[in-house]
C-alpha cells in the first residue's frame, strides 16, 4: 500500500492483493521503518459499524476507517477506482480521504514490481 499525505489530505493507493484483502479480511496495514527504530503504521480498515469515513492517528499509527459495505462493493467492482470521503475538522476545514486501485506505469519504471498492480486502462490507447 502506498500512502501520500499532502496538507490536510490522506491518499492510499492499494494494489490488487490489498483490496482483495480489504474486501475480504477488512483490513491491510503497511509500515516505514526508521533507523532509530521507530516504526510509521498506516492501514486501512472497512468497519460494519461505521456509516462514514474516518481517519486517527495514535502512537505512529494512522489509520483510514470506511463502511464495510462501500469496501466492499468497490473491491468487487473492476470499473470502481476509488473511494472518497470528508471528515470536518475542528475549527474550520476538512481532512480529504481518497483510496484509489494501484494502477501500473504507462513507462516501466526500474527496479519497481508492478506485477500486483492493476492493468493502466490507458495502456490500451
Amino acid at each position: 500500500m502506498k500512502i501520500r499525505l499532502l496538507d490536510d489530505s490522506i491518499r492510499l493507493r492499494l494494489s490488487q492483493s490489498e483490496v482483495t484483502a480489504a474486501g475480504e479480511q477488512g483490513v491491510v496495514e503497511g509500515r516505514t521503518r526508521f533507523p532509530d527504530g521507530s516504526v510509521f503504521a498506516f492501514a486501512l480498515e472497512s468497519l460494519p459499524s461505521t456509516s462514514r469515513p474516518d481517519a486517527a492517528f495514535h502512537d505512529g499509527r494512522l489509520v483510514v476507517s470506511l463502511p464495510s459495505t462501500q469496501v466492499r462493493a468497490w473491491a468487487s467492482d473492476d470499473q470502481a477506482v476509488s473511494l472518497a470521503g470528508e471528515i470536518d475538522l475542528p475549527g474550520n476545514g476538512v481532512l480529504t480521504l481518497l483510496v484509489e486501485k494501484d494502477f501500473r506505469c504507462l513507462t516501466p519504471r526500474d527496479g519497481e514490481d508492478q506485477s500486483d498492480l492493476f492493468v493502466n486502462p490507458e495502456a490500451a490507447c
